[in-house]
């Protein structure tokens, strides 16, 4: 498949739209009860301490989602009283965000829309987020500068990046997962098969070389994401697993992660950059 410089918004329409995983809704009041829950439930906290830590930021309300997906980590930051407006390139997505919303009574404004092309004047926001969105541009410089643009002065930008690692944490339990894809059919495998897309295997450098040019400061980096993905599913994290296995997951994970905290003495969602599956930068503008 060649490679789309501004993200492929055909794969992406494509694998909302077949999969019934993208009605999931992975978040939650209570405590959670599956491994997306958990992933989700620290990546709020983990933003939430940042924000409340950041001696410069403005102290606003206005938060943008770009490439929201189900619209998981803004319900977090609508039930905490934010001001959330939701953005991705997909109708049948945002559709979904807005029942999400809905059935759980949070407030959000919806929009489908480019991150290339944001229909929103200069300074328009407090808060402007994306999770695992920007590694899939070939060139990160347009979406990039056009959040920034957006983002009013002493606003925090945070970009949640899901890089191509091959030698992270996954790797050691990579064995986990081939043999419960076994279980899975092959009439299954080809019927849930997902379009490809490109993904960038760029460390955080090239993200904060654009970032500075384009005016944030105070740019921090972590890896974040410490514990392993397991599943029986080829496209996880979009697939769960039967909830009893998922339960046992959550409670062997937070033990793990309360370790990590106990060693690192920071958030146990962060850690080295390529140890974790994913890594968090984040500056004021």
């Amino acid at each position: 498949m060649k490679n789309n410089k501004k993200g492929d918004v055909k794969s992406f329409e494509s694998n909302w739209k077949k999969r019934e995983e993208s009605l999931y809704n992975h978040w939650t009041r209570d405590k959670v009860t599956n491994q997306i829950q958990l992933a989700f439930r620290n990546h709020w906290t983990l933003f939430k301490e940042i924000i409340n830590n950041e001696i410069n930021f403005n102290g606003g309300k206005r938060t943008l989602e770009i490439g929201c997906g189900r619209g998981t980590l803004s319900s977090y930051f609508s039930d905490a009283g934010y001001d959330c407006t939701l953005v991705d390139i997909s109708e049948t997505i945002i559709q979904v965000a807005k029942n999400i919303f809905k059935e759980n009574n949070l407030k959000g404004s919806f929009l489908v829309g480019d991150t290339n092309e944001l229909k929103f004047n200069d300074n328009s926001f407090d808060i402007i987020f994306s999770i695992g969105l920007l590694e899939h541009f070939e060139d990160i410089s347009k979406p990039i500068k056009e959040q920034i643009r957006v983002l009013d002065k002493g606003g925090i930008w945070f970009g949640y990046i899901v890089p191509h690692y091959v030698n992270n944490i996954q790797k050691e339990y990579e064995w986990i997962n081939n043999i419960l894809k076994g279980y899975q059919s092959k009439s299954d495998i080809e019927i849930n098969k997902k379009e490809s897309l490109f993904r960038s295997d760029s460390d955080s450098k090239k993200y904060v070389e654009v970032l500075k040019r384009n005016g944030l400061r105070q740019i921090n980096v972590s890896g974040v994401y410490p514990i392993p993905m397991i599943s029986h599913s080829i496209d996880f994290p979009f697939s769960l697993m039967p909830q009893e296995s998922e339960i046992e997951l959550v409670k062997h994970f937070e033990i793990l992660l309360e370790k990590n905290q106990l060693k690192n003495r920071k958030h146990p969602w962060m850690c080295d950059e390529g140890y974790g599956n994913a890594f968090l930068v984040w500056g004021i503008k």
